[in-house]
């Protein structure tokens, strides 16, 4: 009698088809399960660009330009805590817009704000800036020199949420050396927050735009 001959599958070609498997079960799960916790995630990258520290009473609170419908009414609130004695924000440059007398200079808003928001007027600092300050470096810059003869140790620095960490590792780099403590105060938005970003226009711009200069910051001026 004859005995047929058994065929054996090799060993590598099994092991090959069960990785194809596995491989092609893992593309599968991956993008199902960021669809799942697609909020969770979302919310994740945006949390990591903010800091908000506690606020403690402070030598003075530094405002930094930008986002005048928020960002100088806080300001105004941590003063009215009595958490600092005064306010300090440095002149922005002046656009062609604002040479010409069509609008107000950006620093001149936040501080008629201020105003409004009960800081006396001779408790608002105005650091002058060869030019005008044109980004978060330059009014680091500005802070130092102001720091180098006012003597003081402690500053609050108030600024939007996405831009907070940016702005921590900017005033951190420049003011290194000096006996200085710095607290964040991030400052809502009106319209978003990290929970719902993706949401928004505005959010999705601010976002983006905020991990793209965090980026280049790190590269510029590490």
């Amino acid at each position: 009698m004859v005995v047929p001959e058994l065929k054996v599958e090799p060993v590598r070609k099994r092991h090959t088809s069960r990785n194809w498997l596995v491989a092609g079960a893992i593309l599968l799960l991956v993008p199902l399960l960021a669809f799942v916790f697609r909020a969770s995630i979302l919310t994740g990258v945006a949390e990591i660009l903010i800091v908000n520290d506690a606020p403690h009473p402070a030598d003075a609170i530094f405002l930094l330009n930008g986002d005048f419908n928020t960002r100088p009414f806080r300001a105004g609130d941590l003063y009215k805590q009595g958490l600092a004695p005064v306010v300090v924000i440095a002149r922005t440059e002046d656009s062609a817009a604002v040479k010409l007398g069509l609008i107000p200079n950006e620093t001149d808003i936040s501080v008629s704000i201020l105003k409004r928001a009960g800081v006396p007027s001779d408790k608002i600092i105005v650091l002058p800036y060869p030019g005008g300050v044109t980004s978060t470096f330059d009014e680091a810059t500005a802070l130092h020199g102001f720091m180098e003869t006012a003597h003081i140790s402690r500053i609050i620095l108030v600024t939007s949420a996405f831009h907070s960490r940016r702005a921590k590792w900017i005033f951190e780099r420049e003011l290194s050396g000096l006996p200085v403590t710095l607290e964040m105060v991030a400052v809502p938005y009106t319209t978003f927050d990290q929970t719902n970003w993706w949401k928004n226009e505005n959010g999705l711009i601010t976002l983006d735009n905020e991990y793209i200069k965090l980026i280049f910051y790190y590269f510029k001026y590490r």
